[in-house]
């Protein structure tokens, strides 16, 4: 079976709670239609390009599942039902799912001491200075 990613936006007003069972709808709606769910991810809230029902933010969430290609219009017509989701977007999976990141322990970076630039001694001028004509005449 082919791999598909779904993007929703879900509305930004909701509680935690109120988009996390969306979330728990939104799979059990793909695995009533024989989907296998290999990938969520919850990217959080954003800021849309436009607005969208009055909303200038939406709460971005990202699975990938495997499914047949003729489940694919019932899935996006069975997201359209739902009322706290603003858009929903089904496309072919290309790539894998980059792994999710580890927490490592924060070591500060050891600071970078650039060499000082060499001074001339005093009252000697600089190398790329311009000599005095008196200076040339030898």
């Amino acid at each position: 079976m082919p791999s598909y990613d779904l993007v929703y936006i879900v509305r930004p007003d909701l509680e935690t709670e109120a988009i996390n069972s969306i979330v728990e709808r939104a799979h059990q709606r793909l695995l009533d239609q024989g989907a296998t769910i290999e990938h969520n991810d919850l990217w959080g809230k954003r800021r849309l390009a436009y607005p969208i029902q009055r909303y200038r933010e939406g709460y971005y969430v990202f699975t990938r599942f495997a499914a047949s290609g003729d489940r694919i219009p019932e899935i996006r017509r069975g997201l359209k039902i739902v009322e706290n989701v603003l858009r929903a977007s089904i496309t072919v999976a290309v790539g894998s799912v980059a792994p999710p990141k580890t927490a490592q322990p924060a070591t500060p970076p050891a600071p970078v001491s650039a060499p000082a630039p060499a001074s001339p001694p005093s009252g000697a001028p600089a190398p790329d200075a311009p000599q005095p004509e008196s200076a040339q005449l030898e």
